[in-house]
């Protein structure tokens, strides 16, 4: 089965976000047959730090949507952005 790589920028809803609790909240129970790959942090503005996230899942219908809605249930989260997404290799 393929499998899709999709880069997400999280942006918390403020500068208090404590990111590292986030992440580890975000691995915790990820939805069935998502993984995250890798995490980069990057300064953003007024003190916010952005996450950069890679999720690998199958290239099924339905697979972007369910992702975005699990990140989207943390209150810690104020928006999110697909930045890319691609095929790679199982």
């Amino acid at each position: 089965m393929a499998k899709v790589a999709v880069l997400v920028r999280i942006m918390p809803v403020d500068d208090s976000v404590d990111i590292d609790g986030l992440l580890l909240k975000i691995r915790s129970n990820l939805p069935e047959n998502i993984e995250l790959i890798s995490v980069k942090t990057e300064p953003f503005v007024f003190g916010i730090n952005v996450v950069n996230a890679l999720f690998k899942m199958p290239d099924e219908e339905g697979y972007p949507l369910k992702l975005e809605e699990y990140l989207k249930g943390f209150e810690e989260v104020g928006e999110l952005e697909v930045v890319s997404m691609s095929r790679v290799s199982s």
